[in-house]
């Protein structure tokens, strides 16, 4: 009966959220955007983010928490080091703090309409298939210092689904000796409900926000915490839902 409701949920959302999307970002949002300052092209972004909650809510049974919230500034630079599960992190990061800024590929800005959208909201554009992209930290860390904006970053590099692992990257470490700013972790379990593929669960996402953690430590410390506040944490969170055989089991 379970399986049944949630294939249900997943039909009526797909069926909501594809078309709202669609429509929202493409025909209203990026055209408008032309015209307007990236304060309400950003307060555009807020309202598609809290619209598809409501929709994963009302249609997916995918209800959603925050926790530690409280922790976060309300203005100011600062990193967010997060886990990284299912498209619905960033959807429940902006409304967080709007003025939120990311890494995104250099590719995406040739991409129309797409990367005019980035270059509004001044997101920071980086060369991953560059050999040298981590030599490019010092700027990317003087952007977020001159903007004073949070960065959120993913140490796991991209999407890992409940049940992977992969190994974490240093960018978040060199960020933080370059500006001295606090470091935020974000653990998650929004991969068990909005998930990679057609079919979703009904549950509750579990955004958890920890920090801040000020410089001043080794990398191996700084690694090892990341380890434990972003990866370690998301797996008790999935535990906590009752979904611990998607945990991977450590080696040895």
């Amino acid at each position: 009966m379970k399986a049944l409701m949630n294939g249900i949920r997943s039909i009526l959302f797909n069926l909501t959220f594809y078309p709202f999307t669609l429509i929202y970002c493409g025909l209203i949002l990026a055209p408008i955007s032309l015209f307007v300052s990236e304060a309400k092209t950003r307060k555009g972004v807020d309202i598609f983010c809290r619209s598809c909650l409501w929709i994963a809510r009302v249609f997916g049974g995918i209800k959603y928490e925050y926790r530690g919230v409280e922790k976060l500034p309300k203005e100011g630079a600062l990193i967010l080091a997060a886990a990284h599960q299912s498209n619905m992190d960033p959807i429940m990061t902006f409304p967080l703090r709007n003025d939120v800024t990311a890494l995104a590929k250099r590719q995406l800005f040739s991409v129309p309409f797409i990367g005019m959208l980035l270059k509004k909201m001044r997101i920071v554009r980086i060369d991953r298939e560059s050999r040298t992209a981590h030599k490019g930290m010092d700027e990317v860390a003087k952007h977020v210092v001159d903007l004073g904006r949070p960065l959120i970053v993913y140490p796991q590099a991209t999407r890992v689904p409940p049940g992977q692992t992969r190994r974490l990257k240093s960018g978040a470490f060199h960020l933080q000796e370059a500006t001295g700013l606090p470091v935020y972790t974000v653990s998650t379990n929004t991969g068990l409900f909005w998930t990679k593929g057609f079919w979703h669960r009904a549950g509750t996402a579990v955004f958890e926000i920890d920090g801040p953690f000020a410089p001043g430590r080794t990398k191996e410390e700084f690694m090892a915490l990341l380890q434990d506040k972003v990866v370690d944490r998301s797996h008790e969170l999935m535990a906590e839902a009752g979904y611990e055989h998607f945990i991977p089991k450590k080696a040895g």
